[in-house]
């Protein structure tokens, strides 16, 4: 649909440059930082996206930011993550089949952090993005997160690596 393309994805926050960003102006990112096939990094997800450092590099985070934190569309969900993790392995996935991604696959941005500390940050529906010195907001940690019954699965400790799709941005049911 037309109108699935017209969104802004903001970078702001401990920067030196706020930055706006749409479909398009994602689309002409150079192509060293696009990623045609998100599924060769990050097991059940498909689209293609661009590496979150070049949004990051366009606004210029200022010397003190050390976290940057995903916001969803609706507001109920955050992800606060480390600027050097992020940097290093972040994609937002904008684009599947050619065409924008859609709402119901996390669109009209989607984080995937493959090999990420915490696969719950993979944060649906993302609109802006805020740099921060210090932990931002994080909605991933929540009292339910361990209790297998609610959440669908079980974590030992806070260091896991399994390779589900979490269904965080829209509501806070899970798909596996």
């Amino acid at each position: 649909m037309a109108g699935e393309s017209k969104f802004t994805l903001q970078v702001d926050g401990a920067v030196q440059k706020p930055v706006k960003w749409g479909y398009e102006s994602l689309e002409s990112i150079p192509a060293e930082y696009q990623v045609e096939d998100v599924s060769q990094y990050v097991a059940g997800m498909a689209g293609s996206g661009v590496q979150v450092k070049a949004l990051l590099n366009a606004a210029i985070p200022l010397a003190a930011s050390d976290h940057v934190t995903f916001h969803s569309q609706d507001g109920k969900f955050a992800a606060s993550v480390a600027l050097d993790e992020i940097t290093e392995r972040g994609i937002l996935i904008y684009k599947r089949d050619g065409a924008p991604l859609p709402e119901a696959k996390g669109g009209p941005v989607r984080l995937a952090i493959p090999q990420g500390e915490d696969e719950c940050s993979n944060v649906k529906s993302v609109i802006r993005i805020e740099v921060t010195a210090g932990k931002g907001v994080d909605t991933t940690y929540d009292p339910f997160h361990d209790i297998p019954e609610i959440h669908g699965h079980a974590h030992d400790g806070h260091s896991h690596n399994h390779s589900h799709d979490h269904d965080h941005g829209h509501d806070h049911g899970h798909s596996h």
